[in-house]
């Protein structure tokens, strides 16, 4: 039985077929007419087919090769093939139990695996009934979904319809009997809701509608009734004096601005007269005090300059002027700021306000120049316009649209986006501030026309300038025509007063002008950084060029040229000095780099002294006592001779020791001479240093030709040496 099981595993191996093989060629004789296995005879020519196929096996091909015996070789092979066949057998029958045993868990797991398949195909037949189901409720509950939806559509209709046509009776209490407060003004929107709701169904087959227009009708009589009348009373109460108008506006009007808003879009004709009321009231109020503050600031001025006080005029002992209808005769002239800038920059540059406190400065006795006025003026004017402008906009400009609920509106709607409600806005605010507008500006024009202070006229223009740009930052278009207005008056009159300036110019007699110029162009040029102003530089060279006029008749009337230079030097050099002390003192903290508004006309000026000091260095040395004119003749004419051979040499000797004789006397009298010449000792040892350089040029040429005609040739006189010279002009040279 394990053979037949062994046979039946392992089937008819390659071996058998070799031994097969191997002793049909080993009989090749005997098996000529041998039969097939069917019992058919194989002829010749197949077994020499056979023969040729098994040649061509590698273990035939072996033993053909070594010349085994074909029988034995096939025995031999047949008795391995049977003790391999044993071995498996025996190896079967010792594992023939695990081999059951595995067959029989084969069984098992088939079994389990029938089960299995059993329980999965009830489980498939469940999960079809439970599918079934679920699409039974999902068409259910898409059913109820559909039917919730309809009821609840209908619910908030139903909703929306009695809140809008129902009236509670708390309501008419509220509104027919309550105060007007925030509890007011809560009942009143809701009002307002039905009214717009009844608007919008209008046309509806509604038939509560009819019942329901009569009483909403009758309610918005009473409601703008109860509106105007608080409404107007606390605008009346701007009427009282000493009343502080941002209060009521913020805590009164605005905080109920709603309230004018349902006038406006329940009952136009009260809110027209509401507004009206306003305008009038507000109007009256700002004009009343900016009168009376406009004249407290009367008594608080300190005047800087008068007709007499223009560049060419002689001192004034002061002279009366109106401002605003008031005559200031009498008050004392700040002379230290007649025409320079000095502490009235701060006006500009300080981050205070400026607003000045009326009542604390008459108290303290404090005395202010005109700008600094003129900028409390516009500040207070700027604030109250400001404040004004953003109430008008948020007050009186409703975000309701006809038919739109107020609770709808937004914060972000409150803001003017329209060019119709800026129109509207600009044109409340130019009706109640027109009055105010109109006082303040003939009252600057009153002073502006008959200033003579172009330092304080062009600090009011920087300062309105100033003003423009903040009320441009704040996005508040209300002031900008007026400041204009201030502008186009500023212009003009600071022209008037440089004409003025320089027709003093050109009648004035011999009196020191040059310091009130030099202040004056300093400060005017203080104003102009960073402005680049063209008229204002334009303006500035007409008056420089008229200086130079009065200067040079000044000159005309000095016989000596020696004179005249002192005359243009020292007043160059004091105006070149003073915009030096501008400059540097215009520095910014922590900068080695000066502003570059003075350079052009320190340049001028500059320039001017360089090309002057030299040639009155010329006329000095000409013209002193112990004069070089010889020499700088003689080294002019021997310079232009091509051969010094033709000079006569005692020409040259005479020279040399006419030098030796007043050499030193020539470097004493230069000192003396140019220092007191000129005031100012860094100028006058600039120029003195100049004169020592342009003689000891003039010597130095004179010694090379002395040295080139006398070349190897005898000598009666010796020039005093250059060297000797210059330690004698260090001896006398002065320091600074």
């Amino acid at each position: 039985m394990e053979l037949c099981i062994l046979d039946s595993l392992l089937g008819a191996s390659d071996a058998d077929a070799r031994v097969s093989a191997l002793s049909s060629a080993g009989n090749r004789s005997s098996i000529v007419g041998a039969k097939t296995n069917n019992g058919n005879l194989l002829s010749i020519t197949d077994v020499d087919t056979s023969l040729a196929n098994f040649s061509n096996d590698a273990l035939v091909s072996d033993a053909l090769a070594r010349g085994v015996d074909l029988r034995e070789y096939a025995n031999q092979i047949d008795v391995e093939l049977k003790q391999v066949r044993r071995d498996h057998v025996l190896d079967y029958v010792s594992k023939h139990a695990d081999l059951r045993s595995l067959a029989a868990q084969v069984a098992d797991c088939d079994q389990m695996l029938g089960n299995m398949i059993n329980l999965l195909e009830g489980f498939q037949v469940d999960l079809n009934k439970i599918s079934v189901e679920i699409r039974d409720l999902q068409e259910r509950s898409n059913d109820m979904n559909l039917r919730l939806k309809n009821r609840v559509g209908s619910h908030e209709l139903l909703d929306k319809v009695l809140d809008g046509l129902v009236i509670t009776p708390d309501l008419i209490t509220k509104i027919c009997l309550g105060e007007v407060n925030e509890f007011f003004l809560h009942h009143l929107l809701d009002l307002n809701n039905k009214m717009a709701f009844v608007k919008k169904q209008k046309g509806a087959h509604i038939k509560a509608l009819k019942d329901i227009g009569p009483e909403l009708e009758r309610m918005r009589l009473k409601s703008a009734e109860k509106i105007r009348e608080y409404l107007l009373k606390k605008i009346d109460g701007l009427r009282t004096p000493n009343t502080n108008i941002a209060i009521i506006q913020q805590n009164h009007l605005l905080k109920f601005n709603q309230l004018y808003w349902f006038l406006l879009e329940r009952y136009s004709e009260a809110a027209n007269e509401v507004r009206q009321v306003y305008t009038t009231t507000v109007q009256q109020y700002y004009l009343a005090s900016f009168e009376k503050y406009i004249k407290a600031l009367v008594g608080l001025q300190t005047i800087i300059a008068d007709r007499g006080d223009l560049i060419g005029s002689a001192e004034s002992q002061g002279m009366s002027s109106r401002w605003m209808g008031f005559s200031t005769k009498g008050q004392l002239k700040d002379r230290t700021n007649v025409y320079s800038l000095g502490d009235r920059v701060q006006v500009l540059v300080t981050e205070d306000a400026g607003i000045i406190l009326t009542y604390a400065a008459e108290e303290q006795k404090l005395k202010f120049p005109y700008e600094a006025l003129f900028k409390s003026i516009c500040r207070l004017l700027m604030d109250n316009a400001s404040s004004e402008y953003i109430f008008v906009a948020n007050f009186f400009m409703s975000p309701w649209k006809k038919g739109r609920s107020p609770s709808s509106v937004t914060e972000a709607s409150l803001t003017l986006d329209s060019d119709q409600h800026s129109a509207t806005v600009n044109a409340i605010f130019a009706e109640i501030f027109e009055p105010t507008l109109r006082y303040v500006q003939n009252s600057l024009k009153q002073y502006i026309e008959n200033s003579y202070d172009a330092v304080g006229i062009l600090l009011c223009i920087r300062l309105n300038s100033l003003h423009l740009r903040m009320m441009q930052k704040r996005r508040i278009p209300c002031l900008e025509s007026f400041m204009n207005l201030l502008n186009i008056m500023l212009w003009p009159r600071f022209q008037a007063i440089i004409d003025l300036h320089i027709e003093s110019l050109r009648k004035i007699g011999k009196i020191i002008i040059t310091r009130r110029y030099a202040e004056f162009s300093a400060a005017i040029l203080a104003l102009n950084d960073g402005f680049d102003d063209g008229l204002l530089l334009n303006s500035l060279v007409r008056l420089r060029n008229e200086l130079e006029s009065f200067l040079f008749r000044m000159m005309q009337e000095t016989p000596s040229r020696k004179a005249q230079l002192v005359l243009l030097l020292n007043n160059h050099d004091l105006v070149f000095s003073v915009l030096n002390e501008y400059s540097m003192a215009s520095t910014p903290t922590g900068s080695i780099t000066p502003p570059s508004c003075y350079d052009e006309e320190k340049s001028y000026f500059a320039n001017s002294l360089e090309m002057r000091t030299s040639e009155y260095v010329e006329e000095e040395l000409k013209d002193c006592a112990a004069s070089v004119a010889f020499l700088m003749e003689f080294v002019d004419r021997a310079e232009l001779e091509r051969d010094l051979d033709v000079l006569d040499a005692s020409r040259f000797e005479a020279v040399a020791l006419q030098f030796n004789n007043i050499w030193k006397q020539i470097i004493l009298e230069l000192n003396t001479s140019i220092l007191q010449s000129f005031p100012n000792f860094q100028n006058g040892a600039r120029i003195l240093h100049a004169a020592y350089t342009m003689l000891l040029l003039f010597y130095k040429r004179f010694l090379n030709l002395f040295e080139k005609r006398f070349v190897g040739k005898g000598r009666k006189v010796h020039p005093v040496g250059l060297q000797t010279v210059v330690l004698e002009i260090k001896k006398n040279q002065p320091s600074f």
